[in-house]
């Protein structure tokens, strides 16, 4: 269903393709978090990797900051402009926080916390969430690319995401009580560097939720 396409001005459908394009920042970069905790990436790697994030990131407030200016130029109607500014901060955020858990990875790589036999056993377990990361992120992506065809897709799409954040939220809670379990056998840096990975891998997948359930708010009161 075209709901949308006959209604879009130009405005209103290049403020989507950019949210599009900045989450396309983000799936990559978490694709890159992926790599360094399976393991599968070298030290020197991991830090030009952490680097191409930073770029990535650069690069995405340089487009959020355009959808910005276009919203506030009349893109969006002047009723949803809250909500779309909203959106846009959201995206943005998600992308900020894998920047930070790039160079939070890296840090650790740095200064040898990695290599303990416990922290190399956790990153293994954080994969799966950060694997699901990484399908809610390509589900938002794809409910930016459908805004213009498929609402029952962007829907379900929504669905899919709340789906990611519940299993999130489980690994979370798992993985706390073993990182809590360990107790006094790991050192303060150590037990601070597994609980904020944990917390801001979480956080990414909430705020993935969130951007879903503003950009359902906003389409519809575009297309009704």
């Amino acid at each position: 269903m075209k709901f949308l396409k006959k209604i879009l001005m130009k405005g209103e459908e290049e403020v989507f393709k950019g949210l599009a394009e900045h989450i396309s920042l983000s799936i990559k970069s978490m694709k890159i978090i992926n790599d360094i905790l399976s393991g599968s990436l070298s030290d020197k790697i991991i830090e030009a990797s952490a680097v191409e994030v930073i770029s990535y990131e650069k690069n995405g407030d340089k487009i959020a900051d355009k959808l910005i200016i276009l919203v506030m130029q009349g893109a969006i109607p002047v009723a949803l402009a809250g909500d779309m500014g909203l959106l846009i901060d959201k995206v943005d955020d998600i992308l900020d926080l894998i920047y930070f858990l790039a160079l939070e990875l890296a840090r650790a790589y740095r200064v040898g916390v990695s290599r303990k036999n416990v922290v190399a056993e956790m990153y293994k377990k954080f994969t799966g969430m950060s694997l699901l990361a990484t399908k809610a992120l390509e589900a938002l992506k794809e409910q930016f690319e459908s805004v213009f065809e498929d609402y029952k897709k962007v829907q379900d799409l929504d669905s899919q995401i709340d789906v990611y954040e519940d299993k999130v939220d489980e690994f979370k809670n798992n993985i706390l009580d073993e990182i809590y379990g360990l107790g006094t056998s790991v050192d303060p840096i150590t037990f601070n560097h597994l609980v904020e990975i944990v917390r801001t891998l979480d956080t990414i997948v909430d705020s993935c939720e969130d951007a879903s359930h503003i950009l359902i708010r906003i389409i519809s009161s575009l297309a009704y």
